[in-house]
């Protein structure tokens, strides 16, 4: 488990990963990522019109719950692993198992229970984004990004192949109808957005599904 600092620091390292990708948004510039986004959404949640549209929502949606507990499920599966561990003629190829294992249910989210939790006609948090909550507003435009969609529809499709140029990796995605490259991603990025999207999961998990009480008040 790590401490709120701790996951500041986590995500602070994360978005400057991805700063030369062009995520400079508000919440990649805070100064406490995670514990900023989480007390814009415990705000929100304070609300009574919000909290009465969520549990509407949610008494509709109950696909919302289960995907997020089998999307931590899977992840825990997968940062088990202990490719180090491997003979070192087999390392290469489960280390690539390790990470994939991370990254495909990370980028498919955006269009099962959890994306449309954010982009959904019907969502809660439609009503929400723009000046008053900046930051849930910019982790929105986040999961919608050009090239987190890319790699999406490349993890989506079975259209990406893993790159080694020199010790350096890479993850490119390809149009799987015509067959050509549509996005290219260092290993280090693609990690960065797994990181940034994980926990935006486990927020909204805490806050809005599982209902965990702030820290600050205990």
């Amino acid at each position: 488990m790590y401490t709120p600092d701790e996951k500041d620091e986590i995500l602070r390292e994360a978005f400057g990963k991805l700063k030369a990708r062009g995520v400079t948004s508000a919440w990649a510039t805070t100064r406490n990522p995670y514990s900023d986004i989480e007390v814009e959404c415990r705000i929100l949640m304070a609300t009574s019109e919000f909290k009465k549209d969520l549990e509407a929502y949610l008494r509709i949606h109950t696909g919302l719950q289960r995907a997020i507990t089998m999307f931590f499920t899977f992840i825990a599966m997968s940062a088990n692993a202990k490719w180090q561990d491997s003979p070192v003629e087999h390392r290469g190829i489960r280390a690539r198992c390790w990470f994939l294992g991370k990254w495909v249910p990370t980028f498919l989210i955006v269009d099962g229970p959890i994306g449309r939790f954010f982009y959904g006609e019907d969502s809660p948090l439609r009503e929400s984004f723009g000046t008053n909550y900046p930051l849930l507003t910019s982790a929105r435009d986040f999961l919608n990004g050009r090239l987190f969609r890319l790699l999406r529809n490349g993890f989506a499709h079975w259209a990406f192949d893993w790159e080694v140029v020199g010790r350096e990796s890479y993850v490119v995605a390809y149009d799987f109808e015509r067959d050509l490259p549509t996005a290219k991603m260092h290993q280090a990025e693609c990690d960065a957005y797994h990181i940034v999207a994980f926990a935006l999961v486990e927020v909204l998990n805490e806050v809005f599904i599982s209902r965990q009480a702030d820290p600050a008040d205990t």
